[in-house]
């Protein structure tokens, strides 16, 4: 196979503008909306605050903040924009940034786990499951910027 190399440049200047518009066009559709980043932390939250009321609570919260809510959202957005936002953790910019996010839910969890059960504090786990909502709101959030910044940066 061959390459084709234009003769023209004012062909292949034609051709970097048709590629630089399509990836903005695709830039403002991969940003998700508020009510994406507002349930991503809700989820989180509730399973949080399902550790903390405990009993039967514990595997319905996991599973329904954890899981259900998660991928709804994931498909909801994927479906109304025409582009899934999932990959926005892979953007360059984020990397860091998720790994210290992961690094934070394990000390908000053990932190709240202990002041619950070692210093039998009620509420614990639901006051981090609050700033690892909080938390997770701006990672999102973030991490669609950096997903986008990314995406336009190389047009």
């Amino acid at each position: 196979m061959e390459n084709i190399v234009p003769e023209d440049p004012a062909d292949a200047r034609a051709a970097l503008d048709g590629a630089a518009s399509a990836r903005a066009a695709l830039a403002d559709r991969a940003t998700a909306p508020w009510w994406y980043h507002a349930g991503l932390g809700l989820g989180v939250g509730i399973v949080f605050a399902s550790i903390d009321m405990g009993g039967s609570l514990v595997p319905s919260g996991v599973i329904v903040g954890g899981i259900i809510l998660p991928a709804t959202l994931t498909l909801s957005v994927a479906r109304s924009r025409g582009v899934s936002v999932n990959r926005s953790v892979s953007a360059p910019g984020t990397r860091r940034l998720n790994g210290l996010y992961l690094l934070a839910l394990v000390v908000l969890g053990g932190l709240g786990l202990s002041l619950k059960l070692a210093a039998e504090l009620p509420g614990a786990m639901s006051v981090a499951g609050l700033l690892a909502l909080v938390l997770t709101v701006y990672v999102t959030r973030r991490n669609d910027e950096a997903l986008r910044r990314d995406l336009l940066r190389r047009t």
